[in-house]
């Protein structure tokens, strides 16, 4: 069972590096999204100091050409079919990018399969969804949980324009769930870190108990000074 505590948000990035920092090895990750064959990939991680504590980051880089190959839902879903990927992590990444689709889709006013946009047409999107679900598979996980929700304040520069945080898909999707808003004055909960563990988890009011068998610390590259800038995940075995 693994258990996200969201002390300062969560974004795609954040949720992946805190699994690697858990135990998931970097090669197993890049050997699996070789088959993606996505031009100029690669992923490295780093260690960085949050709120005094030692966190893993990843940096993913790919070459700018192709970029539009991974424009809409039904074309990142070819692709990760072209991948070979077991079905458990097919459907995993189905289910997220669906949530995520659906909620750009309420936004707009489009149909789901109409739905073109720059969050799910990022490369690192299909990055941060692939790996989620390689990684719990990796880890053997069947229980994912995750604590209240943690927005940020601020605006920020999309597409559209400047909008408010959350952004417009982030709020569509905390319909039904325990949010905290912290003044941190930028965003800290993405699109893709809501999807990830809304379409997956399940909220819980209190940290589950059980034995810790492992713990993860991830970060993105925003340093907030005056929170705890990283994102906890905890590997728990169930209690007797």
């Amino acid at each position: 069972m693994l258990y996200f505590d969201l002390l300062c948000g969560a974004s795609g990035d954040m949720t992946l590096a805190s699994l690697v920092d858990l135990g998931v090895p970097l090669s197993f990750l890049k050997s699996s999204f070789h088959t993606l064959k996505i031009p100029g990939l690669a992923i490295e991680q780093t260690r960085q100091i949050r709120a005094g504590q030692s966190c893993t980051q990843l940096l993913i880089r790919w070459s700018q050409e192709g970029q539009r190959e991974y424009r809409n839902l039904a074309a990142i879903l070819t692709l990760l079919q072209r991948g070979k990927f077991q079905s458990r992590v097919v459907e995993t990444s189905r289910r997220i990018l669906t949530r995520l689709a659906e909620a750009e889709s309420r936004v707009h006013g489009v149909p789901v399969e109409q739905v073109h946009f720059h969050e799910i047409g990022a490369v690192d999107t299909v990055v941060d969804v692939l790996g989620f679900a390689l990684s719990i598979e990796y880890l053997g996980i069947k229980r994912i949980l995750f604590s209240t929700l943690t927005v940020g304040t601020g605006t920020i520069d999309t597409a559209h324009g400047t909008l408010s945080v959350p952004a417009p898909a982030t709020q569509a999707m905390l319909a039904g769930f325990e949010v905290q808003q912290l003044n941190t004055g930028t965003e800290i909960l993405t699109p893709t870190g809501c999807a990830i563990l809304t379409a997956c988890g399940r909220q819980v009011s209190d940290k589950p108990g059980g034995t810790v068998s492992g713990e993860g610390f991830g970060c993105g590259e925003k340093q907030i000074t005056g929170f705890s800038d990283y994102l906890r995940v905890l590997q728990l075995s169930a209690e007797p």
